[in-house]
């Protein structure tokens, strides 16, 4: 299946979450850095599973999202909870001209910067007082390689993750404070046809070819029937861990 313009179409409904949970130690995590009077800059903050959480916890919220479907998703998730104190703006965080926020907040999106130096440098001048990046500490599609290899005949490269950025902001003079959060059960489906469907578009495998045949043998050998579902075969736990910093 080839890339499309909007990547993350077919997969933004699975990024919303109910804002009012109480239940998750990032928001909980996060909301410490956080007064009702704050302001929070969400760079790459897609449907706004963290957005809309914290919307609710400080006065003001700006978004910065590329990708129209993920905005789509905030919009839904935000006027179904009355959450008003929430601006997108439709932009890369490369081109986006935003406001300074007392808190820059940026989740998962460094795993493919290429720029890593100016895009940090850019979220570090836009936080008045701290920035914080949570990230896993390993490429958050890890468990592929094996489906990769079965299916495209070469080695799947790996991403960098929050491991390597800590040894960039090194080289950079930031210092961050590093916690560990929590451990992210490996990835599951609830049956084969989703793991097809999923596995079709992350590995970009059009139905009925010779891809297509090698991923379903590849299934046969690497998913294996767990409490949760199919479970893939060595994939363990991923940790996340919170990357943040002082600018004050």
């Amino acid at each position: 299946m080839p890339p499309q313009d909007d990547f993350w179409k077919p997969l933004a409904p699975a990024f919303r979450a109910d804002p009012r949970r109480t239940d998750d130690p990032l928001v909980e995590r996060l909301a410490r850095e956080l007064q009702p009077g704050s302001t929070l800059l969400d760079v790459g903050g897609g449907a706004g599973r963290l957005a809309l959480a914290l919307a609710l916890r400080c006065r003001r919220v700006t978004v910065v999202e590329p990708s129209e479907s993920m905005m789509e998703e905030l919009r839904i998730g935000a006027g179904k909870e009355g959450i008003r104190n929430v601006t997108v703006v439709a932009s890369t965080w490369e081109a986006a001209t935003v406001k300074p926020a007392d808190a820059v907040l940026c989740s998962h999106v460094l795993y493919t910067v290429e720029d890593v130096d100016a895009f940090v440098r850019k979220l570090a001048a836009h936080a008045k007082k701290r920035v914080l990046l949570p990230m896993f500490m390993e490429g958050p599609q890890s468990h592929l390689p094996p489906f990769w290899e079965r299916v495209h005949r070469e080695q799947r490269a790996v991403l960098p993750a929050l491991k390597e950025l800590m040894a960039v902001l090194w080289e950079m003079g930031i210092y961050p404070d590093l916690e560990m959060l929590e451990s992210v059960p490996p990835p599951h489906y609830d049956d084969r046809d989703n793991a097809l469907r999923d596995l079709r578009f992350r590995l970009y495998v059009q139905p009925g070819t010779e891809k297509d045949r090698l991923l379903q043998r590849a299934m046969k050998e690497l998913l294996v029937e767990s409490e949760d579902g199919l479970a893939i075969m060595g994939a363990g736990s991923r940790r996340l861990g919170l990357a943040s910093w002082s600018t004050d």
